[in-house]
């Protein structure tokens, strides 16, 4: 990839391509837990290479304002919440959530009061997360109704992840099938289905991943994003099949699997040019999932136990601080147990491996790549991303606006097909597609 391209691609602060695209959708912001209560302490918020505040009123509303009060400057994360607003310590203004002034403690001037305003943006509170809109008014899309929102909330568990990469980066990660089965093979059956190591990961569903490496890749483009599909020819009870996982990417910033421990939506929102906080939600229509013991088990399956975020530094309150994995002790690797054979990587199953493959690139990678067939569906994404940009710049349409599918049609799965069977056949309104 040019130079260029890659920085299209990657720069998210406003007035870039990028930046200007992704400000045309509804982003998460925080989650509902982060403001627990009416008028409880604000928090800061960074997005797209902006900081932010936001804070509940008494009402239980949330507003998110631009961090710096209008007047001096000063940050309002500092502020006070109560009496219906959140209020500067600097001069006393206070704000609504609407950004209109409630109080000018320093100004009798209600012409003034009524005049300026703060920024404050849009705000939806659903499915336990905090979302804001960061675009042109005039441009605010319908907000999008997810599968995963309409659960009970203790049938949905969501965690934040933070990676010290460009968001593309990790996107990458999870548009790559061929790497699931080499990286995190100490998490995965051996390919003759043995257990080496004891982990929930480990089911007869993932088996073909570590013993078939070199997925076919097929990518069908929506509305939405796109479908990639990859293939594995196996033999399943005598029969010859093609285990077939399909994962959806809607952009721009959101993919779709397929777990045994219930679906899954990977939301990958840009802190900034360098960073990314990755909403990792997990729902299930059967199972309470956001209890005990099923919170534990998916932590231990995705390697998201809250112990382990917090040394490799993967959670938000650590990320960054000393003596978390980094490049300068090379991210924990153990590797006197990979001398003893006990381990493949020397680092915890699938997040701490992803997210140290991840950064060791840099916190933008320069993308001067070797690519292989197995990497299509990243390479289809990227070009996809910067079209998108570059048309919205140009006054277009970004992906998505004009759909007509409702995101509940947006269903990863694992099959095994019979040979002949084109998977595109079954998908959402594609059910002509033959072979």
């Amino acid at each position: 990839m040019n130079k260029e391209d890659n920085e299209t691609l990657c720069r998210v602060g406003k007035g870039t391509p990028m930046g200007e695209l992704l400000r045309r959708y509804w982003i998460p912001a925080a989650l509902s837990e982060d403001l627990p209560e009416p008028d409880c302490d604000p928090i800061r918020v960074r997005l797209l290479a902006q900081d932010f505040v936001a804070f509940r009123d008494s009402a239980g509303r949330v507003g998110i304002l631009d961090e710096l009060c209008p007047h001096r400057r000063a940050s309002l994360v500092l502020g006070r919440t109560g009496h219906g607003g959140i209020e500067c310590l600097y001069h006393g203004w206070r704000f609504s959530v609407q950004g209109k002034i409630l109080q000018m403690a320093n100004c009798d001037d209600e012409k003034l009061a009524e005049r300026y305003r703060a920024n404050a943006y849009p705000v939806h509170e659903v499915g336990g997360i905090i979302w804001v809109y960061l675009g042109p008014a005039q441009h605010q899309p319908a907000f999008p109704l997810h599968p995963w929102m309409e659960a009970a909330p203790e049938h949905r568990y969501t965690r934040i992840i933070a990676s010290h990469s460009n968001f593309v980066q990790v996107m990458e990660g999870l548009l790559d099938s061929s790497h699931l089965g080499i990286l995190h093979q100490d998490a995965l059956p051996a390919g003759d289905g043995s257990q080496r190591y004891d982990h929930p990961g480990k089911t007869e569903s993932f088996r073909y991943l570590t013993s078939l490496r070199a997925p076919k890749i097929e990518v069908h483009e929506t509305s939405f994003g796109m479908y990639y599909a990859a293939l594995r020819k196996v033999v399943h009870d005598g029969q010859p099949m093609v285990d077939t996982r399909l994962t959806a990417f809607v952009a721009p910033f959101t993919v779709y699997v397929a777990f045994d421990h219930g679906r899954v939506a990977l939301t990958l929102i840009p802190v900034d040019d360098e960073h990314t906080y990755f909403y990792n939600i997990t729902w299930e229509d059967e199972r309470p999932i956001n209890t005990e013991p099923y919170r534990s088990q998916i932590d231990l399956a995705g390697g998201t136990l809250p112990d382990v975020a917090r040394r490799w530094g993967f959670a938000r309150e650590t990320h960054g601080q000393a003596r978390t994995a980094s490049r300068q002790n090379n991210w924990l690797q153990d590797r006197a147990a990979m001398r003893r054979g006990e381990t493949y990587t020397g680092l915890p199953p699938f997040t701490a491996e992803d997210a140290a493959m991840t950064s060791s690139m840099g916190p933008i990678s320069d993308r001067q790549e070797l690519l292989v067939p197995a990497d299509l569906a990243i390479v289809r994404m990227r070009r996809m991303m910067i079209e998108a940009a570059r048309s919205v710049a140009a006054g277009g349409t970004p992906p998505g606006y004009e759909t007509g599918q409702h995101p509940g049609d947006i269903v990863p799965w694992a099959r095994k097909l019979s040979p002949g069977v084109d998977w595109r056949s079954m998908l959402p309104g594609m059910e002509s597609v033959s072979a």
